[in-house]
């Protein structure tokens, strides 16, 4: 296992990351993306702590080394809720605003090597392919991001339909050692400090006419022809008073452009089968899975809002107030909706005859998955409306306390039972939650995180694993009129 000097020492590999227009010498010294690196390198020094050790590592029977708790494939409700811990314990130390912690990924690969039966449906090769990349990120305990989205100039278009070929990613060449890829994948989150990523199509609608884009497969980002092209910098660097949550957890997304990358074969997963690769993400259980972790992510998250929301309410003097108390009530009722929905997915859990795995049952997770979306904004909104014009008088920076005007903002910037400086501290963490444009991208991440909110959500109702039995009980009674 290692741990965050580990971590940091990897990513001095040469890779080749756009930030700003320049090209980064080195991202570990990058002021914009040193912040997010050292806080994913204290995730990995957690293992090593004795507090956390037995939670966030165990020994794998397997591979006969101590590995990540989120690799672990459960066998039991048991193994299911300590991932569920572990979870909740990493993104509680960036109150669930990394969304893209190793964790997420670990979560992937994992699900790919329990179903990995399902690669040899194209070849035994790719089978093996899945199995030993999965001992590989255990072994050393890397950090992966993924690429999945691709750049459709024209969405009503499949695939190998767009004007400019090349533009989506594709294979370009195979040879005996391996194949060479072309294109573009967006919004691919930490790829400037991962390791690695993995890469397959989302959403999974390949048709007839897309093989060369049908490919799953794994790419180290120092590889040669790979470029992290990054978005402007969210980040306050050295200003965590004024901005506690951008100056720390601002995960930079990146389109990745790859120009003729070799991947060798044994990091090939599936390619060119439409079908196979289409159903991949579901048959796999990769949804299944990732559901569990981003639930308990949005948990944490929503869990800190509120209590955020509770501390200004009580320095403003509202919180007794009756239409403040319904707000605080609405926003204590979603966070419990989202704990019950995780652990009603770990009662209803079962082993998989197929393998013996113990996954959660998908349907609860499915609720927080498209019912997310409209929490997270309406708990910024709920934001706004509780800190009203308090968001507009902070000063441009706390430490403007500490020069002559100081006096001045203590006494009449004071809340009920904070000073002055307590209170605009507050609100300069509400502002960097719902004024800036961190702010503004984290709500934007969890209104598309996992697609199209309206279409998951009539997804939900057209997949609803209780919609027969509901329809029968209403048969009971009114069928016979």
């Amino acid at each position: 296992m290692r741990d965050g000097k580990d971590y940091i020492e990897s990513l001095k590999d040469g890779r080749e990351v756009w930030l700003n227009g320049e090209r980064v010498k080195d991202v570990t010294q990058h002021p914009d993306l040193r912040p997010s690196i050292e806080s994913t390198a204290r995730l990995y020094d957690m293992q090593h702590e004795a507090a956390h050790e037995q939670l966030l590592t165990l020994q794998s029977p397997e591979l006969g080394c101590r590995i990540g708790r989120t690799l672990q494939i459960a066998r039991t409700g048991e193994d299911l809720a300590l991932r569920r811990k572990a979870t909740a314990l990493w993104m509680e130390q960036s109150f669930g605003f990394m969304g893209r912690a190793p964790d997420f990924l670990n979560s992937v690969v994992m699900a790919m090597k329990a179903k990995s039966s399902y690669f040899s449906k194209q070849s035994p090769q790719r089978q093996q392919a899945v199995e030993a990349y999965y001992e590989h990120v255990a072994r050393n305990d890397l950090f992966l991001t993924h690429a999945l989205n691709d750049p459709l100039p024209n969405k009503s278009k499949a695939r190998h339909q767009q004007d400019e070929a090349g533009v989506v990613l594709h294979v370009a060449e195979d040879n005996a050692k391996g194949i060479f890829i072309t294109g573009a994948k967006v919004v691919a989150t930490a790829a400037a400090y991962a390791n690695e990523a993995i890469v397959f199509p989302m959403p999974a609608n390949l048709v007839p006419g897309d093989e060369t884009h049908a490919l799953a497969c794994a790419v180290p980002m120092d590889a040669p022809g790979l470029k992290a092209m990054c978005r402007a910098s969210f980040a306050h660097p050295g200003r965590q008073q004024d901005f506690p949550l951008s100056s720390r957890f601002d995960e930079m997304d990146s389109v990745l452009i790859f120009d003729r990358v070799f991947v060798p074969w044994e990091r090939v997963f599936l390619l060119g089968d439409t079908a196979l690769m289409n159903a991949m993400y579901i048959d796999c259980k990769v949804r299944d899975m990732t559901a569990h972790q981003t639930a308990v992510r949005l948990q944490v998250k929503l869990e800190f809002l509120y209590a955020l929301m509770v501390k200004i309410a009580r320095m403003l003097g509202t919180e007794s107030q009756p239409g403040k108390m319904q707000l605080l009530g609405e926003a204590a009722a979603s966070v419990e909706t989202v704990r019950a929905a995780i652990l009603a997915s770990e009662f209803g859990g079962a082993a998989d005859l197929d393998n013996g795995v113990f996954y959660p049952e998908l349907t609860p997770l499915t609720v927080p998955r498209v019912m997310g979306p409209r929490i997270y904004g309406d708990f910024v909104h709920k934001l706004r409306r509780l800190a009203g014009s308090t968001l507009m008088q902070a000063p441009e920076s706390l430490t403007a306390f500490d020069g002559p005007a100081g006096p001045d903002f203590e006494r009449f910037y004071r809340g009920t039972g904070v000073t002055g400086r307590e209170k605009m501290a507050l609100a300069r963490l509400a502002w960097d939650i719902c004024g800036t444009e961190f702010g503004s991208r984290h709500v934007l991440y969890e209104l598309f995180y996992a697609g199209d909110p309206d279409a998951l959500m009539a997804g939900f109702h057209r997949d609803y694993a209780r919609k027969g039995e509901h329809l029968a009980m209403f048969e009971r009674f009114f069928g016979g009129r």
